[in-house]
């Protein structure tokens, strides 16, 4: 398969490697780049107690050595690569991923698969990466804006291993041993736990060789499983902690849905006009004709099996009341009244603003690609989420808001000062 093709709403090519390995390939021969991507099932909604931020933990130690590449050697070969090597972990998934010239594209796959399949945990490089972690964790803690979230989860989410940290906590990561780390890596990341997306400009038969070399090493395992939906119950509790800061920081949570649902489409619509930039409700209401915050928004997020919308804002303690109860006249509409023609149309300007403009990087085509073959099994072209979004009518989002039962089913975490 050769990049000369220029695809963009066409689904993608599906390649299986010789050791069973599947790679989903997006060619734009217009690209001067191209992005890779390993996908690997686990995060951190799937750990056991022991392991509370383990996957976060091995994606750090994935960078620090292999018997071929010291830990040196590999940071020297990103940087010499030029572009862009990194790694995120999430609650259900972490991916690696290389964005570099097209003509780089052989050996940022074998180094992605040389981390993948043959890092070594040297206990060296483990100890000094516990004290690297530990301080992620510390400024994670120095963050109002992070706390009140990681709080918000912990009310929200209850016994939900969601309202885990994906850090882990200090406790948790000092208690790391080598076995643990190798336990946790052979049970993860193996040929049935694990994908390759690939989009931009590559010759395929040269690419291909040096995949079937990089992850020559890759070991079977057993094929993952999504969680069952009954395990996703909202706790939707209050919670209210005392901290010596200037503001006080609040963060609203509200039921989302799962990302392969067909009322996302509404969903992603309401959150728009709810929080999604300076012409939304609470944009307007909150900062523009009150001057009650800098800045307020908010923001959805989805999984395997529910989600949470999330609203932010951060104001004086003598106008905490004020800002609470803003919120809850807001949420109150969305389920009252539909939104007028000229709302639902810049709300679908916006999305799908984002959608197109977006997919003009080979990174997010990438990003876009894994997602959504991680969550919905395939790719979903472009033109069927556009359609989609004409699609969705006031009706559809009053629905939404309505069976999401905004107004009573909430849950609330504040940080900030006691008193002025």
């Amino acid at each position: 398969m050769e990049s000369s093709e220029e695809r963009i709403d066409v689904p993608y090519i599906k390649q299986v490697l010789t050791n069973g390995l599947t790679v989903y390939c997006d060619p734009l021969a217009t690209s001067r780049s191209v992005a890779i991507g390993a996908w690997i099932r686990a995060g951190s909604r799937f750990e056991t107690a022991g392991e509370a931020g383990m996957t976060h933990f091995l994606e750090h130690m994935c960078f620090k050595g292999t018997p071929s590449r010291s830990a040196q050697q590999i940071a020297n070969e990103m940087d010499h690569l030029g572009g862009e090597m990194n790694a995120f972990t999430s609650q259900e998934m972490t991916c690696f991923y290389a964005h570099v010239l097209s003509e780089n594209a052989v050996h940022a796959a074998e180094l992605l698969g040389d981390l993948l399949t043959r890092s070594v945990f040297d206990p060296e490089e483990l100890s000094r990466e516990k004290g690297v972690v530990i301080e992620e964790i510390a400024e994670s803690q120095d963050d109002p804006e992070d706390l009140v979230t990681q709080q918000l989860y912990e009310v929200h989410f209850g016994n939900h291993p969601l309202a885990l940290p994906i850090l882990g906590t200090e406790a948790s990561v000092m208690k790391f041993e080598r076995e643990d780390i190798l336990k946790y890596f052979r049970k993860n990341y193996h040929r049935d736990g694990m994908f390759l997306t690939i989009s931009g400009r590559f010759q395929w038969p040269q690419l291909r060789e040096g995949l079937e070399k990089a992850f020559a090493d890759i070991p079977a395992g057993n094929a993952w499983t999504s969680p069952s939906s009954q395990d996703f119950k909202p706790a939707f509790q209050s919670r209210e902690t005392a901290r010596d800061l200037e503001q006080v920081h609040v963060a609203l949570g509200i039921s989302g849905l799962p990302v392969a649902h067909r009322d996302q489409t509404a969903l992603r619509l309401l959150n728009l006009h709810l929080g999604g930039g300076m012409s939304s409700r609470l944009f307007q209401e909150v900062r523009e004709k009150r001057g009650l915050a800098y800045s307020i928004y908010s923001t959805s997020q989805s999984f395997v099996d529910g989600g949470i919308v999330r609203i932010a804002a951060s104001t004086r303690l003598s106008k905490k009341q004020e800002l609470l109860s803003i919120l809850e006249e807001e949420l109150d509409r969305l389920k009252k009244v539909p939104l007028a023609k000229d709302e639902l149309v810049r709300a679908k300007n916006q999305l799908k603003s984002s959608l197109l403009i977006g997919l003009e990087s080979i990174l997010t085509r990438m990003n876009k690609m894994g997602r959504d073959i991680f969550y919905w099994g395939e790719e979903l072209e472009t033109e069927t989420l556009e359609r989609w979004i004409d699609e969705a009518t006031p009706e559809d989002l009053l629905r939404v808001a309505t069976n999401q039962d905004w107004t009573s089913r909430r849950s609330l975490s504040i940080l900030g000062p006691e008193r002025d």
